[in-house]
């Protein structure tokens, strides 16, 4: 059975060399600088999430130069993207240490991370401005993060109310998740309900598929089933790490901004092709 994605490519070994080695220095040193890791970091993250899926579809879409494109194809982006974050982090947390304010950490990362991705949202437009057919492809991308708040609120809003103490300890890196996973959910419905693409993921493609034979489907279609899955997912790891984040809050909101990550990403990649790629 296909777990993984179509589409991913292992890139040439010197490519791999570079990341598997600068991979390894940016960790070590973020390891041995040993900083505390809060939500407040964790959120300061997601433009970087976004920024790696903006990335990855740039690369699809053949705007980066041929000796840069293996850097950002699947699944080496995520880790250049990471090391792009690192030349952030790493230069933070020891000008944070040196003045004992661990708060320009969070303040570093989403600074640089908001700016880049304000840049590549900005050349995305410039770039599709013109060239697409219909002005429709140009409101994609506001139009998903504000679908993604609207699905998100009433959900996270329902969690406090069952699980306040959960929802107390996850900080602002539970609404974060939920929120990329609703980003994914909701364009992934776009996607294969208003624009017509396909999936590429196996388990989606199948929830999907699921949702097809039910009786909803001529109505409704059939992302709507892979968005709600995604959100019971995403509300119930917030719940079940919220205790970790209060055992250990380095740990655990480490593992919050994967979980954020992996739903931030792709939903981010989605809506920059649909914007750039009906101007190819």
């Amino acid at each position: 059975m296909q777990i993984l994605p179509s589409g991913l490519v292992i890139p040439p070994l010197p490519y791999a060399i570079t990341l598997v080695v600068l991979t390894a220095a940016s960790v070590a040193g973020l390891y041995l600088l040993d900083p505390p890791v809060t939500s407040r970091q964790v959120l300061a993250l997601a433009p970087w999430m976004i920024a790696g899926g903006a990335f990855h579809a740039f690369e699809q879409a053949g705007l980066f130069p041929a000796v840069l494109r293996p850097f950002f194809a699947a699944p080496a982006v995520y880790v250049t993207t990471f090391l792009l974050g690192a030349a952030v982090w790493l230069p933070s947390v020891i000008r944070a240490q040196m003045l004992d304010d661990t708060g320009r950490i969070a303040r570093n990362l989403g600074f640089f991370g908001t700016a880049l991705v304000l840049a590549l949202t900005a050349v995305a437009y410039v770039f599709a401005a013109g060239r697409v057919d219909s002005t429709t492809a140009l409101v994609w991308l506001p139009i998903g993060f504000l679908g993604a708040g609207v699905l998100t609120a009433p959900v996270y809003y329902l969690l406090a109310l069952k699980w306040t103490a959960a929802v107390d300890r996850a900080g602002v890196a539970g609404p974060l998740v939920v929120f990329a996973h609703a980003l994914d959910g909701f364009s992934t419905a776009v996607g294969v309900d208003v624009i017509g693409t396909g999936e590429r993921t196996p388990i989606p493609r199948r929830v999907m598929d699921f949702a097809e034979t039910l009786p909803t489907y001529p109505y409704i279609g059939k992302g709507w089933l892979f968005a709600v899955v995604k959100l019971v997912v995403a509300a119930g790891i917030v719940v079940l790490l919220a205790d970790l984040v209060e055992d250990d809050p380095t740990q655990g909101n480490l593992l919050f901004a994967f979980v954020a990550a992996v739903g931030m990403g792709p939903a981010a990649n989605n809506l920059f092709l649909f914007l750039i790629g009906p101007a190819l």
